[in-house]
């Protein structure tokens, strides 16, 4: 089970990897100060002024958003790596790079680097995971991207820095430590979609690249989570067929034990070439 000191430390890895910081997303204000009493005349209490926000950093990068649950969310991050070129012909510069692991995820792959926006919506809608299924295994990562980027065999794509594979949860809260081959009743349909959803609600992801015979149960998790026909119909490509160029979660071959995440060029790339 995840408990609520996973989740304080989740958000402290964020701010420990450095590349990926955050300001505070949530200002809180302390208890009042006793009241003054003075010789003559009435009490009078005294109050400080929160301190002002400071102007965000040249580099600092702010979203505002809805997410699947409802809440309005602010997530900041600063902008120091550099997506350039394609996903399928690029490479990455002052690449942000997870650890092995973390609170709600594990990694199978040494090439777990990206650019800060990746890691940082990556760690996002994993925390959102963590708050909806407090006793969910870790999440399996997969391949991101080298730390320069460029090619990264057997991939075709994963070369700057905007690529992430991501594995199934199982059905029963099976802890899984690597891609595991699952039959679709032993897949967690209606959480994995709900990391998807974390994802997609950024406003930052291209495409999620998933099995097409996947793609009717994840449907009925959509509508389980409340999704309507109009919605549905923007996100998936299924009926419309395996080559259809419409949803935003398409068919890709392969993709039965995870699925791949294609974040946008991140704002200021102006070498990040879109697919």
């Amino acid at each position: 089970m995840i408990a609520h000191a996973d989740r304080i430390a989740a958000l402290a890895l964020i701010s420990g990897l450095g590349c990926a910081a955050t300001t505070s997303e949530v200002a809180t204000r302390g208890p009042a100060e006793p009241v003054i009493t003075r010789p003559q005349g009435p009490p009078v209490e005294r109050r400080e002024e929160p301190p002002p926000t400071p102007p965000p950093a040249d580099d600092e990068v702010r979203i505002t958003f809805v997410a699947p649950s409802g809440r309005t969310e602010v997530l900041t991050w600063r902008h120091r790596s550099r997506s350039v070129g394609s996903p399928t012909r690029g490479s990455l510069r002052d690449a942000c790079c997870l650890p092995e692991s973390g609170p709600g995820f594990v990694t199978t792959s040494e090439n777990r680097c990206a650019t800060d926006e990746t890691i940082r919506l990556l760690l996002y809608a994993i925390g959102e995971v963590m708050r909806e299924f407090p006793s969910s295994p870790p999440v399996v990562i997969g391949a991101l991207s080298r730390p320069q980027g460029g090619r990264l065999k057997p991939h075709k794509s994963h070369r700057s820095g905007r690529d992430v594979d991501i594995g199934y949860f199982a059905a029963g809260d099976r802890p899984l430590r690597t891609f595991a081959n699952l039959r679709a009743d032993e897949i967690d349909f209606d959480k994995t979609f709900y990391l998807m959803a974390a994802l997609i609600a950024t406003g930052r992801v291209d495409f999620l690249f998933v099995n097409y015979k996947l793609q009717p149960r994840f449907i009925e998790a959509a509508r389980r989570l409340g999704y309507d026909d109009e919605q549905i119909a923007y996100l998936f490509q299924y009926p419309k067929g395996r080559k259809s160029r419409t949803g935003l979660i398409r068919h890709a071959r392969g993709h039965l034990r995870h699925f791949h995440v294609r974040f946008a060029c991140p704002r200021g790339d102006d070498e990040c070439v879109p697919d």
